[in-house]
């Protein structure tokens, strides 16, 4: 079995960014991961040139030769007493091998959720290609929910059994077991960890096909944002 390496952040857009820029950047290359996901990327102009995402500025000094962003939520529209100046935020991935038919799917928007929620897809191109989605579901137990339960109905719909990895924002772990044990093995499962230690949660999950096996796994308490990191190792 091919063995790759996972890793996870959610990169909680330019707070202290100049500090956690760096730190990111000196964990990613100790740990050398093969496929790299982010939440939270923001391109802001009261920070970055237009364009100039998170993600392109991280990959500068890591140098992965595959990339896919996806432009999920214009914070403008979604918060426009906040917002007044342009700021989008999105998912990313960066990787070793190609990403083959990258999909980014916006889930459901529901009137009373101020959110704009998408998962952003891709098979990727390994030795043995396998598929991987990365989310980031809504802060509320309802909408996060409803999210994952919109996000296995496409999967089953496309008849793949896709990584998913991403920060869940599920609170309950029980609920996002009881939704997936039937097709997918769950990191929390695996190992405990805490994810989100601010409000004493597990929120950042990796999912694996019951196919697949972990091999290892860490959460990082190195700092580098509000949520931990994960690594993992996994058999595909």
């Amino acid at each position: 079995m091919e063995v790759i390496k996972i890793f996870n952040l959610n990169l909680w857009g330019y707070t202290n960014w100049k500090t956690r820029k760096l730190k990111i950047i000196s964990a990613i290359k100790k740990y050398n991961p093969d496929i790299i996901a982010f939440q939270e990327i923001r391109d802001d102009v009261r920070f970055n040139k237009k364009g100039d995402n998170q993600l392109k500025q991280l990959n500068r000094a890591l140098k992965y030769p595959y990339s896919a962003f996806y432009q999920v939520a214009d914070k403008r529209k979604g918060f426009p007493e906040k917002y007044k100046k342009y700021c989008v935020e999105g998912e990313g991935i960066l990787s070793k091998f190609p990403l083959l038919n990258v999909e980014r799917k916006q889930l459901k928007k529901y009137k009373d959720n101020r959110y704009v929620r998408g998962n952003l897809y891709a098979r990727v191109m390994a030795e043995k290609a396998f598929d991987l989605i990365l989310v980031h579901f809504t802060n509320t137990d309802k909408f996060s929910r409803l999210d994952l339960m919109e996000t296995l109905k496409y999967i089953r719909a496309k008849k793949i059994k896709p990584i998913i990895i991403g920060d869940f924002n599920i609170r309950h772990p029980s609920v996002l077991h009881t939704l997936t044990k039937k097709d997918y093995r769950s990191s929390l499962k695996y190992k405990k960890y805490l994810s989100y230690p601010l409000a004493n949660y597990t929120l950042d999950y990796i999912l694996i096909p019951k196919e697949f096996r972990f091999k290892s796994l860490k959460c990082l308490n190195e700092k580098l944002s509000d949520h931990k990191a994960l690594i993992a190792e996994i058999k595909i």
